[in-house]
């Protein structure tokens, strides 16, 4: 039987507010957010969330770095060479959208 979202947020973080503090860094604010009313959304958000974003950004950070290089890995699978275009559009997508687009393109060029 899996645990609650609570359970794991305590058991790995030790409480919502340690797991909010740790993402503020991490995630990208949206236009014209401001760092307090950012740090709202996030502390506001529920625990299955938090524990969904800090996944995406441990798998990113482990398996490519940085949200650029995840682009540029994208952009090579689906052209083989750069494409300006297509890596300004991907920059504005979020990390778990870029993860599943990876993911797709991987399988495909198998």
């Amino acid at each position: 039987m899996s645990k609650s979202p609570l359970t794991q947020v305590r058991e790995q973080f030790g409480s919502k507010k340690e797991l909010a503090a740790k993402l503020l860094p991490l995630l990208d604010r949206r236009d014209g957010e401001t760092e307090k009313e950012f740090a709202a959304r996030i502390q506001g958000a529920s625990n299955k969330q938090l524990l969904r974003l800090s996944a995406v950004e441990e798998k990113v950070s482990s398996a490519f770095g940085s949200k650029e290089s995840l682009v540029d890995a994208i952009v090579a699978l689906k052209f083989g060479k750069p494409n300006a275009d297509y890596k300004s559009k991907l920059s504005t997508f979020t990390k778990a959208k870029l993860l599943d687009l990876h993911g797709s393109f991987s399988k495909t060029a198998k």
